[in-house]
């Protein structure tokens, strides 16, 4: 399934990023930028008494956090990229080293890894361990490119550490592992330029996409799950 909202430059498929790779690939489709959050292969089924307060027993996100293909995608959208392209893939810091090396495999070059401290964590297992406030981006792009990057002239310098709370309030929807909209409409206006392509093989709720909207940067956006397709697209939709 596609949907084409014209006016705001998006267009989103409902289906399976290895199948709708053809389609982009048959139509030839080339995209300036690739910021995505890829299922990462960390559920699993456990208890913490310290999580009761919270009304979460686990960290058991669903089934599509189970047996993904972690690397394989990433040989296909890289030839999507434009010459001056970058990427960037949130994941497990358990995965980093694996992602790193298929891009570096794909002529991309690693520039940076970008954080997301979470001011309001989720307190598990906060008796026997830290507590996990960080996520984690590789900011990657082609090698010999002339790669975007807009530093603010107020500022001397950006670090690559952004912070803000767990998405909460009236932006929640039901996906388990929703991004910031803050921290993607940060990481957007560093990364890419007005009127540039982003494309979000693994949408989620849509944040990039809604992002993506405020800013004025086109995106191309693919779900599987037909329950947070249909949450995204109602989010891309004034």
């Amino acid at each position: 399934m596609q949907e084409n909202f014209l006016n705001y430059n998006i267009n989103i498929y409902c289906g399976d990023s290895y199948k709708i790779f053809d389609n982009l690939q048959n139509d030839s489709i080339t995209v300036d930028h690739i910021i995505t959050d890829p299922p990462y292969n960390i559920s699993k089924d456990n208890n913490f008494n310290t999580m009761y307060s919270a009304d979460r027993h686990g960290v058991d996100f669903g089934e599509w956090d189970k047996n993904f293909d972690l690397l394989s995608w990433i040989d296909k959208y890289i030839s999507l990229l434009s010459p001056n392209g970058s990427i960037i893939i949130f994941n497990s810091y358990r995965n980093l080293s694996y992602i790193i090396e298929r891009l570096e495999l794909n002529n991309i070059e690693i520039k940076d890894i970008l954080v997301w401290q979470k001011s309001n964590p989720m307190p598990r297992n906060r008796d026997r361990r830290y507590v996990q406030d960080m996520e984690f981006a590789i900011w990657g792009v082609n090698k010999n490119s002339k790669w975007v990057f807009n530093r603010p002239s107020n500022k001397p310098y950006l670090r690559s550490f952004f912070q803000s709370s767990i998405v909460s309030g009236i932006e929640r929807t039901e996906h388990p592992t929703q991004k910031s909209l803050k921290i993607m409409q940060e990481i957007i206006k560093i990364h890419t330029n007005k009127g540039e392509t982003v494309l979000d093989c693994f949408m989620g709720s849509g944040t990039t996409g809604v992002a993506c909207q405020k800013l004025g940067r086109n995106f191309i956006g693919i779900e599987k799950d037909k329950k947070y397709f249909d949450i995204a697209k109602s989010r891309m939709i004034l």
